[in-house]
Parts: C-alpha cells; sequence; structure tokens
C-alpha cells in the first residue's frame, strides 16, 4: 500500500536557502509605527511577535530574489517584502474573540469555510527543530508583510526560525483558498428568489 503524501517537510534551518511558499515560520517579529508618532523627528516602533507565520510569496519570485541577494542575477529581481499569513493555534482560533459555534468550526476544520484554513498539527519529525506544534488556523485577513532582507537577517540572527514547508498539494490547496478569498467580489444586493 502506498504511503500518503506528507503534509510538511521540514524547512532548511538556515539563511542559505531561499523562503519557500508554504514555509512556517516561529517568533517572527514585525515592526509598527506608532502612529500618533508620524511626523516627529524620531517616530516610535512597537514590534509584534508572529509566533506562527506562513510565507505565501510565489516560490518563484523567492527564488529569484534569494539569488539577486547572492549576486548570482540580476539586482532587479529583488522582491521588496515577504507577503505572510499570520498563523494561531486552532484553540486560539475557535476559542478566542468571536469564538466560533461546533458547525462553523465543524466547517473550518474541513476547510469548507472561505475565510479560515485549518492546518493538522506537524510532527516532530517534519518539524526542523524537532519539537513539532499543534494544530494551527489561518484567517484570510490576517496577512502582513516584512521586508525580505530584514526576514533573513532575523534568520540568520536566531529571532525567528525556519520550521516546516507545506508539502503538495497542500501548498497549492491553501494558496487557491487564499487568493479566491482575496478575489471575491461583495455584490451590492444578494439574488432574490421567489
Amino acid at each position: 500500500m502506498a504511503r500518503p503524501t506528507p503534509i510538511y517537510q521540514a524547512s532548511p534551518p538556515s539563511v542559505q536557502h531561499a523562503l519557500r511558499q508554504g514555509e512556517i515560520l516561529t517568533n517572527l517579529i514585525q515592526i509598527h509605527l506608532d502612529l500618533q508618532t508620524i511626523g516627529l523627528p524620531e517616530p516610535r516602533v512597537t514590534p509584534r511577535r508572529h509566533e506562527y507565520a506562513l510565507v505565501l510569496s510565489q516560490d518563484c519570485d523567492l527564488d529569484l530574489d534569494f539569488n539577486a541577494r547572492a549576486g548570482t542575477i540580476s539586482a532587479d529581481k529583488l522582491i521588496p517584502c515577504v507577503l505572510f499569513c499570520e498563523v494561531i493555534t486552532a484553540q486560539e482560533l475557535r476559542f478566542g474573540p468571536g469564538g466560533m459555534n461546533s458547525t462553523i468550526w465543524g466547517n473550518v476544520r474541513a476547510n469548507k469555510h472561505e475565510r479560515y484554513q485549518f492546518l493538522q498539527k506537524v510532527e516532530p519529525t517534519e518539524d526542523c527543530s524537532g519539537k513539532g506544534f499543534p494544530e494551527l488556523g489561518i484567517d484570510f485577513k490576517r496577512y502582513f508583510t516584512i521586508q525580505a532582507d530584514e526576514v533573513y537577517r532575523r534568520i540568520e540572527l536566531g529571532e525567528a526560525q525556519r520550521r516546516c514547508v507545506l508539502s503538495s498539494p497542500y501548498l497549492e490547496h491553501l494558496c487557491c483558498r487564499f487568493a479566491n478569498y482575496l478575489s471575491r467580489v461583495a455584490l451590492p444586493l444578494d439574488h432574490l428568489s421567489e
């Protein structure tokens, strides 16, 4: 009997390899500008730590950017920022602010709710740190960017850790669902039924 495709693969632990679409990082810091200090001589910033974050930028762009940073191809291939989705534990997603009833949660766990993505737990053998982590959830409204060079620097300094990457076809499934969520069209009125 054929073994099923593993959902995750361990990430390369260092900055010697390009980031991957579908890669989960932990302890990633995102800097927020204090809006009250805009226009002041020294604006203030505050760090926000993402316990988990998932890379959504395209693999081809990440590869070209990585090679441009290494100087092996033209600098016009650099990308200014990496696109991420904030990831939280499935328990936080279900029971956090605006918690979900069992019917909604059932749809989320089956990846049948357009706004959310459920990810099964990561086993220690699938995590480059060897620790694994619990079931996770993504709210597609919670996406953000960080400068690409800043992400690599934080990994290099050990502030952020590369952990694992979604395997195909799970990666494509997540990316299609995210793209569909972002491309949805709001109608001014629902269709009428008689």
